[in-house]
């Protein structure tokens, strides 16, 4: 079970990991480590997954596109999440098929390369299907996978954080001192940072993250939707009976830091336009909202590994390009985060990776490493 755990904690031995952020990230990781026989802290201000990750349409999904190493980083972690979920989480996943419509011609492109070369198992979209779509919607390129699945976002959050326990405190200016990490009276051997989109708590200023505020709204229909459906929103039945998941969104403009408070009246109205785009749903009510902040990178490529001490990091002007040895690590530091929309697709593959770093010393892509971000600018500057 969940350890909620009070403040009176001056008592309590050094954790082995502090986890900052209990999104998807965070919980992934935790389950993880726990599972290694790690103890672990869990701490976030606000709860298990009540920012970005609980607003999430948690729809486990690859990446149409022609070609890359996202393209592929995705497509491994796609394989992986379907059977992790499935096999770690059945009472909070549910498989269904996909339908992903493109939703411009030159998308329909990309869709079509896609096709060409995926080795997922995809067929024509069923004649039944075809009759419940917008017909407009199925003049683009479509592709309909046999195999996909839509978790609930806060429960599997919970039940990946069975096991640690959860502060419920405002983590900032954490310290090292004497080879343990302290925040407040917490202490901690390593510590994971999976903070997303909001204010970094350590770390120099070359990780630049993108916020992407999301609104997803579960819907009570009189229309049964047999599958998972992507084309200008996403469309999903969910583990509720007779409920219906629209969303989420992908807003770069509404800064929930600002003055400006978030509309929630119109939010609703544009994913239900955006929605009645694919499908026709009848005798619609509103029963909930989720509101959250998900972080993506300005590479678009996801964010796993050891964290650059910036301040103490120097690069020597030798006409060497500046490279991973020249850098400066934190001791027992790791971040987690860069997502975007892909969250839960991507979070038990990269907490996966982590959790084999620090137990097992095994080395981590470097493509997916904080620290590109800072050799990059060290290398515009030399």
């Amino acid at each position: 079970m969940l350890n909620l755990i009070n403040l009176q904690i001056s008592n309590k031995s050094p954790y082995d990991v502090l986890i900052v952020g209990a999104g998807i990230n965070g919980c992934s990781c935790a389950w993880f480590l726990n599972r290694a026989g790690l103890r672990v802290a869990l701490i976030d201000r606000s709860g298990i997954a009540q920012g970005g990750s609980g607003a999430a349409g948690a729809f486990i999904s690859p990446k149409f596109s022609k070609s890359g190493l996202l393209k592929e980083i995705v497509a491994a972690a796609h394989v992986e999440a379907l059977d992790f979920y499935s096999q770690h989480f059945p009472q909070q996943t549910l498989m269904r098929p996909l339908l992903h419509i493109a939703n411009s011609a030159s998308e329909s492109e990309k869709l079509a390369a896609y096709k060409s070369t995926t080795a997922l198992s995809f067929t024509e979209v069923p004649d039944a299907l075809r009759r419940m779509v917008v017909p407009e919607a199925l003049e683009n390129e479509a592709i309909y996978l046999e195999r996909g699945a839509v978790v609930d976002a806060q429960g599997v959050c919970r039940a990946m954080a069975e096991g640690s326990d959860f502060y419920s405190l405002e983590a900032s200016d954490p310290v090292y001192q004497d080879g343990l990490w302290h925040i407040g009276e917490l202490r901690g051997v390593h510590m994971i940072l999976s903070t997303g989109a909001y204010p970094k708590i350590l770390g120099g200023d070359s990780i630049k993250l993108r916020g992407i505020w999301g609104h997803r709204i579960d819907v009570q229909t009189d229309t049964e939707v047999p599958c998972i459906l992507h084309h200008h929103v996403s469309i999903s039945p969910t583990l509720s009976s007779g409920t219906v998941a629209i969303g989420a969104t992908h807003d770069v403009h509404f800064d929930p830091f600002g003055k400006e408070t978030y509309d929630i009246e119109a939010g609703r109205a544009a994913l239900m336009e955006k929605a009645a785009r694919t499908l026709k749903l009848d005798n619609v009510r509103v029963v909930r909202d989720y509101t959250g902040l998900r972080s993506g990178t300005h590479d678009y490529y996801p964010i796993a590994g050891e964290l650059v001490d910036e301040s103490s990091s120097v690069c020597e002007k030798s006409g060497e390009k500046p490279n991973v040895q020249t850098c400066v690590f934190y001791p027992n530091v790791w971040m987690i985060n860069g997502s975007g929309g892909y969250g839960f697709v991507l979070a038990p593959y990269l907490a996966r990776r982590i959790c084999e770093r620090i137990v097992s010393g095994r080395e981590i892509d470097p493509s997916l490493s904080p620290a590109r971000f800072f050799l990059r600018r060290m290398k515009r500057q030399s």
